[in-house]
């Protein structure tokens, strides 16, 4: 989620938009706990979701486009770039910890050796569920100063063997299809390392991809993701997120297209107030949980407006709270 000291446009809007994504997701997956659930709010969830489920991703191609087309020192980057995530990551692990406790439990009750066991359990998995994130970005910031080598010297075949090998692991890995496939370890090549290594390949590359065909082929498959988790839903009669994994193949490839079709089509400067979101979609990404939480259940619409509005609410009530945040003596290493 870096931000780049000179904007590039297409990486901006990208940003953006996997930011109200990330929150959409979280405003609607409520509505597919319980399956088919009544009316149409199941469907609707995950038409939003199968539509949406690429936003996570993009974050990590974001990463790999920025910090890998440059060769820093290894200290130099991992003190500049891991206290920008250090710093927040404590921060926010002891809010969500602190909010847990005050939503869910009468700590009041609890004795001091639960309270302590509790909170190591919650910090050792995420004291909320979004939280993962920044576990997993530290792990690939670690092993960036390492890519940033293999990259400067990869020819463009070989940064595209690489991404082979990695949709390969990706195959291997999926519960649903890895009974059919050989169990090689590809472990080297697995896990998101491969979202940073597509996000740079694809940013140095120009392709003569029709803007056409990148919105067919959007639609196309999210249209798979929407069908298919309701199909494979109805198949156990329970919700089944087969379809929503990031690690997905399709995901990777819906992603993929969107990076694509963004680069096409943003090569301007985007308004003022959408670079605000861009400067703060970080900290918008970490505190979001705790504003919709309370956002969504006072809005009083029906499904189909009540998911987009609720969205929106919390994106706007995310920015004001980072910003104050940010005003705050020493804030600004913390906010994200």
């Amino acid at each position: 989620m870096t931000t780049p000291t000179q904007p590039i446009h297409y990486i901006s809007a990208l940003r953006i938009l996997a930011t109200f994504l990330v929150i959409l997701i979280h405003a609607s997956t409520g509505y597919l706990n319980v399956f088919p659930g009544p009316g149409t709010d199941w469907h609707y969830a995950n038409l939003l979701n199968s539509f949406s489920r690429f936003s996570v991703p993009l974050f990590v191609m974001i990463s790999g486009t920025l910090l890998l087309q440059k060769r820093e020192n290894f200290v130099i980057f991992y003190k500049k770039r891991m206290a920008r995530i250090c710093w927040p990551f404590l921060f926010w692990v002891v809010v969500y910890l602190v909010y847990y406790f005050y939503r869910y439990t009468n700590i009041d009750v609890l004795p001091a050796g639960r309270v302590v066991e509790i909170s190591i359990q919650k910090i050792v998995q995420g004291p909320s569920a979004h939280l993962w994130f920044l576990y997993m970005i530290i792990g690939l910031y670690i092993a960036i100063p390492f890519l940033q080598i293999i990259v400067a010297h990869a020819s463009r075949k070989e940064l595209l063997l690489f991404i082979f090998c990695w949709i390969i692991a990706l195959l291997i890995v999926n519960k649903d299809l890895n009974s059919y496939i050989p169990r090689i370890d590809l472990t080297f090549f697995s896990g998101y390392v491969g979202y940073l290594i597509l996000g740079y390949y694809l940013s140095t590359q120009k392709m003569k991809i029709p803007v056409w065909l990148l919105l067919a082929m959007i639609l196309v498959i999210a249209a798979a993701n929407t069908y298919g988790t309701y199909a494979v839903s109805l198949k156990y009669h329970k919700y089944m997120p087969t379809f929503y994994g990031y690690l997905g193949l399709n995901n990777a490839l819906l992603a993929a297209v969107v990076f694509l079709l963004f680069k096409k089509l943003f090569q301007r400067p985007l308004p003022k107030w959408l670079l605000l979101v861009d400067g703060y979609s970080f900290g918008i990404y970490l505190v979001h949980i705790l504003v919709l939480n309370y956002v969504h259940p006072l809005v009083p619409l029906p499904t189909v407006w009540k998911i987009p509005v609720a969205t929106c609410i919390t994106l706007i009530g995310s920015f004001a709270i980072i910003y104050l945040l940010r005003k705050i003596p020493y804030g600004k290493y913390v906010s994200g």
